[in-house]
Parts: structure tokens; C-alpha cells; sequence
């Protein structure tokens, strides 16, 4: 039988098993599918801790990215066959849990494999890149000229910015805590990289900006960190607040806000895969600049097996990954 991380209580990574796992019948428009990988997502340890706003039902699967061969379809099932090469797109479901050798999946939320990638890109490509596009391209429509800062950029989420604002061709400014990432950061194509632990984040981006300031914000921080680049907004600028790394609250300054005709825009990228015409144009967006080669997802140098999947899990929480956390199910 195959093997699946599984869940049976709430708490850390020692929740988490690896289990035999018989799959379910197959409902309408469902698809089984053979898993080839899986990434691993920050939002997949919140949601084991039960810290995520979609909470989990006892037995619970995890996680929401994975590549693999379709092995049977359920009934109207009309944009997908049997044999198909396909991967899995995250949405804010709790019954669709990907983490092992096989998976129930919907199929709206399935995407042709890439042929240019391999299994464990494949499985890497829209979180990373979806999380981004609506922020940067949708919401901040960032541009040439601009300043984009880019905070936790060794994430895949970060480094997918990188990209898809490099693409728009504006300057990236990225952020990380001690500064022991940002050759790699720099490499993955941001143009400046300052170390929160260590300098003025405000002063360096005016210094960067040459005084113009950020005008798109991708923030999975948070916190203090708001308030330390407040004084660096440019005009009209958007943050994007996707996450709250920092534990201290984000309190929004209303008066620095105002100044800049600034806007605070709370953001998860399930609240736009699922309206069907806005998923469509991320994924376009997305599968043309992975064909053509503007787009390549950076995968964590470890890559992990599904013998020791739970390492993943514990790997992650430890924060010294820079990209993709992937771990191979099959093969």
C-alpha cells in the first residue's frame, strides 16, 4: 500500500507519520494521481500545528503541492486522462492533502508537468510563483522604475518574486535577518540585499532608492519589520502582507500611511486561485516564462526521501533553507 504523512493530533513535527493509506472513492471530478515529489510550504506546518485559518479534519492529510502520473479519474472528469503528467495546484481545501506516494486531487486545481522541468521543479513551481504574481503583477503592478522589496527572500516565495519583479523590470530589494544568505540571494537575481539584524533597513533603501523609496512591498515578515521600513514608502506605494514571520503584531502607522497615499492589502493567494478567470492568468503568466526559460524554481540543495519526510518538516522550522523544500515520493 502506499505511504502517506499523516496527522492525528495537533502539535509539532512529532505528529507527524508515515502511514499506509488506502485511497477513497474517487469523487466528481477528482483524479488519483501516483506521486513522483512534494514541496513543502510554511503554510503546511501551520496547518499541523493548527495555527492556519483552514483546520484540519482528524485523521488529516497535509500539504499541497505535488508532481506526478495521473492513475485514475473520477466521473466529469474532462481536462485530464489516465497516464497524465500533471501537477498540483495549492487552494484552501482540507480534504485534498498531497504529502505521499499517492493523492486525491481536484481538477481545477491541476496543471499540466512542464516538460521542461523535472519531477521535483515541477512540484515547485505555484506556490512559489502564484503566491507572487498577484501581489506584484495584479495588485502592486509594479513596473520599471520601481523599487520592490522582496523581505524573507531565501524563501521560495521570496526568490519567486525575485523573479516575476525582475520580469516587470523593476529593481528588487530584498531583505534577509543576518546577512548569511545574500550571495545567494544576489545569484537568484535580487539587485541589493540588506541584513535586518545589522542595518538601518529604512536608511539603506532611501540610500539604495536614491531617496525614491519602495513602492511595491512582498512581505511575509511583518511586525517589526514594518515599522522598520515605513519611513522608506515611496508614493502609492501597496504592501502586500502575505505572512506574519515576526511574532510581535503588525499595528499599521496611519499617519506615515496617509502621507503616501500607501495601502495595507492582507493577502493569501487561495483568495485568488479560487476565482477560475484569476487562476487562469496566473497560471499563463506563470507556464510562459517557465517555457521560454525567464522562470526556473531554485530547489533546496537537500532533497529529501520519503523515508525520512518528517526530517523535511523539521528542516523547514530550523529556517536555513534557501528555495524549495522537496521531497521525492517515488523513484
Amino acid at each position: 500500500m502506499p505511504k502517506i504523512v499523516q496527522f492525528h493530533e495537533l502539535g509539532g513535527p512529532e505528529v507527524l507519520k508515515i502511514e499506509e493509506w488506502e485511497a477513497p472513492a474517487l469523487q466528481e471530478g477528482e483524479v488519483l494521481l501516483d506521486v513522483a515529489a512534494f514541496a513543502l510550504n510554511r503554510a503546511d506546518i501551520l496547518f499541523f500545528q493548527g495555527l492556519h485559518y483552514t483546520f484540519p479534519n482528524m485523521p488529516s492529510r497535509l500539504g499541497s503541492e505535488a508532481s506526478g502520473t495521473i492513475a485514475a479519474v473520477g466521473e466529469g472528469v474532462d481536462d485530464f486522462a489516465v497516464g497524465d503528467k500533471v501537477s498540483t495546484i495549492p487552494f484552501a481545501n482540507a480534504r485534498y492533502g498531497v504529502h505521499g506516494e499517492q493523492a486525491v486531487a481536484h481538477q481545477d486545481f491541476l496543471a499540466p508537468w512542464p516538460d521542461e522541468l523535472s519531477a521535483i521543479e515541477a512540484t515547485s513551481i505555484w506556490m512559489q510563483y502564484l503566491t507572487a504574481y498577484y501581489p506584484i503583477v495584479e495588485i502592486g503592478e509594479a513596473r520599471e522604475g520601481d523599487f520592490v522589496l522582496v523581505t524573507a527572500a531565501s524563501s521560495s516565495a521570496g526568490l519567486g518574486a525575485i523573479e516575476i519583479a525582475r520580469d516587470a523590470g523593476a529593481s528588487v530589494i530584498a531583505t534577509t535577518r543576518s546577512g548569511s544568505k545574500s550571495d545567494a540571494i544576489l545569484s537568484a537575481g535580487a539587485h541589493h540585499v540588506i541584513a535586518t539584524d545589522k542595518e538601518d533597513v529604512a536608511g539603506r533603501i532611501m540610500e539604495i532608492s536614491g531617496g525614491k523609496g519602495v513602492r511595491v512591498i512582498y512581505d511575509a515578515v511583518g511586525g517589526s519589520l514594518y515599522d522598520r521600513y515605513l519611513d522608506a514608502l515611496a508614493e502609492d506605494a501597496r504592501i502586500i502582507l502575505y505572512g506574519l514571520l515576526d511574532d510581535e503584531p503588525t499595528k499599521i502607522d496611519v499617519v506615515k500611511m496617509v502621507r503616501k497615499n500607501a495601502i495595507m492589502h492582507p493577502y493569501s493567494m487561495f483568495n485568488e486561485v479560487r476565482h477560475a478567470e484569476r487562476l487562469e492568468r496566473g497560471m499563463a503568466y506563470i507556464l510562459e516564462r517557465l517555457k521560454d526559460g525567464r522562470f526556473k524554481p531554485r530547489i533546496n540543495d537537500q532533497v529529501f526521501t520519503m523515508e525520512n519526510a518528517v526530517d523535511a518538516y523539521r528542516y523547514m522550522l530550523g529556517g536555513e533553507q534557501i528555495g524549495k523544500i522537496v521531497v521525492r515520493a517515488s523513484g
